[in-house]
């Protein structure tokens, strides 16, 4: 709950900021949402530590490899860091860079599941 408080706190301060700040100078306005979300980022990365830990935790239960993980932390990552991205190139006015960040992230988002389809290919295998 805290988190969420200062997420938004710091969120409604950038936008303030920005819109006072952008009529001057549109590049601090973007320099000021870039510095927001790194911080924003960052606030929510320590938010996160529980769940990366449970999800460990689960996976050791299930006797699961650490490696058929990864690819989801690949994906939830990349989509996190293209959304977040995408968001603010389209703020900037850039919406081409914007979908080009977003048909990347998710291209990239496949290429790093594809360790995990082979492992379910493999396992289909072992069962037929």
């Amino acid at each position: 709950m805290e988190t969420g408080l200062r997420l938004c706190a710091l969120a409604l301060m950038a936008a303030l900021l920005n819109l006072t700040i952008r009529k001057q100078s549109p590049e601090l306005g973007l320099a000021l949402s870039l510095c927001a979300c790194v911080l924003g980022a960052a606030l929510l990365l320590r938010a996160l530590t529980p769940v990366l830990s449970l999800a460990r935790s689960l996976a050791k239960r299930a006797a699961m490899e650490e490696d058929l993980l990864e690819p989801l932390w690949k994906c939830l990552g990349l989509g996190l860091l293209t959304e977040l991205s995408a968001a603010v190139c389209a703020d900037a006015g850039q919406n081409a860079l914007a979908k080009l960040i977003e048909l990347g992230g998710g291209i990239l988002c496949l290429a790093a599941a594809l360790p995990l389809l082979q492992a379910v290919l493999a396992l289909i295998e072992e069962l037929a």
